[in-house]
């Protein structure tokens, strides 16, 4: 329960200095986005891989900062324990992250960004045809990449991302690696 205060309490300082920058800035361009993405998981067991559709809304209140919700759904990983034996995973999450810009070029073409931010993963696991165990916990996103602003509405953006999962027994971390589109509402 501390962990959930402390990370809602963290986010909540940054979002309201964002939002009095924003004021101050009179900037404020929401966005939709959609990512495809690659994961590689590991665990204690094996090292699943996983494909995944993101789904974001977020917004820039400047040039240099933002924040983005997000939702992630993963495809299944079926991993062979023996001859008799299967083990298949999924996950889906969802969270919030906070985001630094830095515009590069004259027309501020590309950007630069880092990322920190927090969700909620759930992991399914199934053995052969058992039912299924669902665990959850709290995941710590870390990560860095770059925006191509294609014109005023839409941009290209890559990102790497190294998530931290301290409560989930199998799970250790998780490296994504996704691509996406956003469309800013100016």
């Amino acid at each position: 329960m501390k962990k959930i205060f402390s990370i809602g309490l963290f986010l909540s300082v940054f979002f309201f200095a964002f939002v009095a920058n924003a004021t101050d800035n009179f900037e404020y361009i929401p966005y939709v986005g959609i990512d495809y993405g690659y994961v590689d998981a590991k665990t204690s067991y094996a090292k699943p891989s996983y494909h995944l559709l993101n789904l974001n809304v977020g917004t820039k209140y400047n040039q240099n900062f933002g924040t983005e919700a997000f939702f992630t759904q993963s495809s299944s990983d079926t991993t062979k324990i023996d001859d008799s034996k299967k083990f298949k995973t999924s996950y889906r999450a969802y969270g919030l992250d906070v985001f630094a810009y830095l515009p590069l070029g004259c027309y501020k073409t590309f950007e630069l960004f880092g990322t920190i931010g927090a969700g909620e993963y759930v992991f399914e696991s199934k053995l052969n045809k058992d039912r299924h165990n669902t665990e959850s916990a709290f995941g710590y996103r870390f990560g860095g990449g770059f925006i191509y602003n294609i014109d005023e509405n839409i941009s290209f953006k890559a990102v790497m991302r190294y998530i931290d999962l301290n409560d989930i027994s199998k799970v250790n971390h998780l490296y994504e690696y996704s691509l996406g589109l956003r469309y800013y509402f100016y």
